[in-house]
């Protein structure tokens, strides 16, 4: 309720920014390093966080480095890197080296690929710095986490700079509710306590260099080395009503240890008229995971006792070779060739232990998997400026892919590209159109086999799947006004291709699979409101939200749905105070998240939590001294509203299609709340 009242008011507040004369500064779109004082920020990464109006988009994970990347550039130089790479190197940075960071429209620069805006850390060579910090939290009926935190050293000289990390984070939570099982007439016949427990440890160091050497030549490498041990635990009593309900004790535990090596450079120099770039990645990532599921009946003893292992290890790594041109400012040009390797392979195991003896296994099943797939990619992209303030970029290129499972080998060519225009007609105003041809990346672990015991849903292998094509048309607008504010509003719609959703298999089975087309529509609205015109000095409000609709013809049944867990919205409201003339800052982030229902041969699902996530939105509030004693300290109340997850299920005899209803599962668990923690940082 309190976040869709600050909803409520921030729409008038809008609508007068829109009719009131607030002049655009000269520099309105560069933020000197004082502007972020009031933040004591001790990282680049936090400045990033409070640009008005910014967005920080992470490095896509999936296929390959392609073009573009995180919407962040380092002293002119984009990021080279997937996924938190990125957003690594850039919290790398002490904030004490940072001059300015300019926000710059994408299709401006000679940067085939990036849209919308970037951000342009502009940095100088400072001596090192150490930046500490300590991150505990305490959680109702969970033991402390007292080891969150990370040490970062950084600096500089006049031809190289470094930096190297070391993070340590725990994971401590707690889902305790009931479940209720009905018939297909709605007859409660079965009530379970459940309680379960997330407990996880990881550790993480990582570290990069960039050495420029004679003649613009400049060397960057990166490296990282990270492992995770997890555990879920889970104990459900359940209770008759009728007949049909059983009087049990189920006990279910899950543990994973997952270790990543990451390694990425690049070597840049001036050649052949223009800058070539050469950019290398390699990763490794090895898992090893169990999960068991015992079943003691009341006055029977124990009747099921099933477990699952296994054992994965992925490796990716991909060569770029990019080659610029730029005959004057206003054209540039861009030839580049990728080539990239994937491999994954994967051994599994079900089995279940003997009633008599329990610790005699029986293996039931057993798979190895292997999966490779080489992958080469091919792209011209040119920028030229068509007038004053209008700027044309268009790519276009193709792939060619080989993935083989087995003795199963499978080729494709497809094609890929974009065009974007970006049109400045004020300083007020900055205009995006854009139109791409994208090709996804699958997952291997999609196309083996795997069985979630305590759900007890089996998804079977799929050779056939491929990775889904769309075309994606987008179009942004973005206003500014005086003294910061700032708000965007991004339409965009796709048409899919092979989308990879869950599918039948056989009679009952479900796999993970394509559907021939879908469609896919979002509106993305940001809204950033400073207090100072308001009277209220040193206040700022940023609202942010996004809405998507889809369209998909069920497989089975035939109707037209939601592609399944799709994020059919997201709205986040976050409001800061640095009180003028003080050390001290309070404020709040609430945030709401909708999912779309996952639908499988023989269950609908229904889940008000993202994919993985620990709580169904963030709420809280927040109290910050930014100088006690040297130390920047910031204690955090979270969750204190009584929020719940929802899980439903509906189960069905048989294949949707072709079955009646079973019967309906539906849980509520207390995420534990209220939660505290306490960030205490320094700069040295």
């Amino acid at each position: 309720m309190i976040f869709r009242l600050v909803v409520r008011l921030s729409v008038p507040v809008m609508v007068l920014f829109c009719t009131t004369g607030y002049a655009a500064s000269p520099d309105a779109r560069g933020y000197e390093a004082a502007y972020f004082r009031q933040f004591a920020p001790q990282t680049a990464l936090e400045m990033v966080t409070r640009i008005p109006g910014f967005v920080l988009q992470e490095a896509d994970e999936s296929r390959g480095l392609s073009q573009g990347g995180t919407n962040v550039l380092i002293n002119n130089r984009p990021i080279v890197g997937k996924g938190e790479t990125a957003t690594t190197q850039i919290g790398q940075i002490s904030a004490a080296s940072v001059v300015r960071i300019e926000v710059l429209d994408a299709a401006s620069l000679d940067l085939p690929g990036f849209s919308g805006l970037v951000a342009n850390i502009v940095t100088n060579p400072t001596t090192v710095t150490v930046t500490v910090t300590w991150e505990p939290s305490w959680r109702r009926d969970n033991e402390p986490a007292l080891l969150n935190g990370g040490v970062n050293v950084s600096g500089s000289g006049d031809d190289i700079e470094f930096s190297a990390a070391a993070e340590s984070t725990m994971v401590r939570a707690r889902f305790t509710g009931p479940e209720a099982l009905r018939n297909v007439s709605g007859d409660l016949f079965e009530t379970r306590e459940e309680d379960r427990f997330i407990e996880g440890n990881q550790q993480e160091v990582s570290g990069g260099v960039q050495w420029r050497l004679v003649g613009d030549r400049v060397w960057n490498a990166k490296a990282s080395y990270r492992r995770l041990d997890l555990e879920r635990p889970q104990e459900s009593r359940t209770t008759a009503i009728t007949a049909r309900g059983v009087d049990s004790l189920n006990l279910a535990s899950f543990g994973e240890a997952e270790t990543r090596i990451r390694f990425d450079s690049d070597f840049s120099l001036p050649a052949w008229g223009g800058a070539f770039k050469a950019i290398a990645l390699v990763t490794r990532e090895h898992n090893d995971a169990a999960s068991r599921v015992t079943v003691d009946e009341v006055g029977v003893g124990r009747v099921a006792d099933r477990r699952f292992f296994e054992d994965s290890t992925e490796d990716e790594r991909i060569a770029r070779l990019e080659q610029n041109w730029e005959p004057d400012p206003e054209r540039s040009w861009q030839l580049a060739v990728e080539g990239a390797w994937n491999r994954l392979e994967l051994a599994t195991a079900l089995a279940i232990a003997g009633q008599a003896s329990p610790a005699s296994l029986s293996v039931v099943s057993t798979q190895d998997t292997e999966i490779q797939e080489r992958r080469a990619e091919l792209t011209l992209a040119h920028r030229r400026e068509l007038g004053a303030d209008v700027d044309l970029q268009w790519s276009l290129g193709g792939e060619t892919s080989t993935i083989e499972q087995g003795a199963i080998s499978r080729r494709f060519n497809r094609p890929k590209g974009f065009v974007t225009l970006n049109a400045a007609p004020s300083d007020r105003w900055t205009l995006t159109a854009r139109a791409s041809r994208e090709v996804g990346q699958i997952s291997f672990r999609d196309f083996a086999a795997s069985v979630s015991l305590v759900e007890e849903v089996v998804r079977e292998t799929n050779a056939e799947l491929v990775p889904e094509q769309s075309w994606l048309f987008s179009a942004r607008a973005e206003r500014r006004f005086g003294a910061g504010h700032v708000g965007s509003i991004e339409l965009q719609h796709e048409r899919i291709r092979d989308l990879v959703d869950r599918i039948p298999r056989g009679e009952s089975g479900d796999a993970i699979g394509n559907i021939d087309e879908a469609t896919r529509n979002q509106v993305r609205v940001v809204l950033t409101v400073i207090g100072d015109p308001l009277g209220v000095p040193g206040a700022r409000l940023d609202l942010r939200g996004s809405w998507q609709r889809s369209s998909v013809t069920d497989p089975i049944e035939g109707f037209e749905r939601d592609i399944g867990r799709l994020r059919t919205r997201d709205v986040r409201a976050e409001f800061r105070h640095d009180i003028r003339d003080t050390d001290l800052t309070y404020g709040f982030v609430f945030e709401e998240i909708e999912l779309a229902p996952l639908y499988q041969s023989t269950l609908v699902q229904f889940q008000d939590i993202p994919p993985g996530g620990l709580t169904p939105g963030r709420n809280e509030v927040f109290l910050e001294h930014k100088n006690w004693f040297g130390f920047r300290v910031r204690a955090t109340l979270s969750e204190f509203t009584g929020q719940k997850t929802r899980f439903s299920r509906v189960i069905y005899a048989g294949r949707r299609d072709a079955a009646a209803i079973d019967r309906v599962e539906r849980r509520v668990r207390s995420v534990g709340g209220p939660f505290i923690s306490l960030s205490v940082a320094r700069m040295f």
